[in-house]
C-alpha cells in the first residue's frame, strides 16, 4: 500500500518522514503542499489538518498530522527501530522532542530572516541571536554524543532522525562545527546511511 505524503521536501518535519520512509523501502507518492506550494489553508486540507502545516500522511484513509506521531506511527507498524524498555522510549521521546521544538526554533529563525522574508524585512539581530542558541543547543548535543555513536547508543534510532534532519539545515549557514567531534563523527555515521542521502543530502532548502 502506498503512502501519501503531504508537504514540500525543503521543511525538515517532512524530511523526517521521507527519511524514515526510505529506511523502511516502502512505497510513497509525495503531492507538494505548503510554502511557495500553498494548499494547506484550503478546506479540504484543513479538514485533515486543521493546523495547515506539514507534513500529512494518508494512510490508505487513515490521516495523520505532526512530524514526531508520524515517525513513530511507522516505527510501530513497520516494527523498526522499536524499543520495548519504557526508560529508553521516554529518553528517545526527550531527544526527538528536543530536537523537533528546542533545537528547530533558532533554525526557523535563521531561515526566515536568511532565506524567506524578503531582504527589507530580515533582522540580522535575530540572526544572531539564534546561531548564539544554536551553538549552545548543539554542544548539548555533542556533549551526548562524545561517548555515543549515535543519539541513544551504538545504535541508530528514531532519536536520530529529528536531530539530523535540523542539523543538516545548520549545515548551510555560516556556522564553524569543528570543535564539536562527537556530532561530526555522528554527521559522518549518517551520512553513510543511504535514506539519509536520499531524503536528507539531496533536498533542496526552503521555499523550494
Amino acid at each position: 500500500m502506498t503512502i501519501k505524503i503531504y508537504g514540500r521536501k525543503s521543511s525538515c518535519n517532512v524530511q523526517k518522514v521521507l527519511w524514515l520512509c526510505s529506511e523502511l523501502d516502502i512505497d510513497i507518492e509525495t503531492k507538494d503542499y505548503g510554502g511557495k506550494y500553498g494548499g494547506t489553508k484550503e478546506e479540504s486540507y484543513k479538514a485533515l489538518n486543521p493546523n495547515s502545516t506539514v507534513p500529512l500522511i494518508d494512510d490508505d484513509g487513515f490521516f495523520l498530522y505532526e512530524s514526531n506521531a508520524i515517525i513513530k506511527y511507522l516505527s510501530n507498524k513497520y516494527n523498526y527501530l522499536k524499543l520495548e524498555n519504557d526508560k529508553m522510549i521516554a529518553i528517545r521521546d526527550q531527544w526527538m522532542d528536543w530536537a523537533g521544538f528546542t533545537l528547530a526554533a533558532p533554525c526557523a529563525i535563521i531561515t526566515l530572516n536568511l532565506i524567506l522574508l524578503p531582504p527589507d524585512k530580515r533582522d540580522p539581530s535575530k540572526v544572531l541571536k539564534a546561531k548564539e542558541q544554536v551553538i549552545t543547543l548543539l554542544k548539548i548535543l555533542d556533549n551526548q554524543l562524545i561517548n555515543n555513536k549515535y543519539i541513544l547508543g551504538e545504535e541508530f534510532s528514531l532519536a536520530d532522525i529529528p536531530a539530523g534532519c535540523w542539523y543538516n539545515r545548520c549545515l548551510k549557514f555560516d556556522f564553524d562545527f569543528s570543535s564539536f567531534k562527537g556530532i561530526s563523527a555522528w554527521s559522518e555515521a549518517l551520512s553513510r546511511r543511504k535514506p539519509y542521502q536520499n531524503a536528507i543530502l539531496s533536498a533542496p532548502m526552503p521555499p523550494n
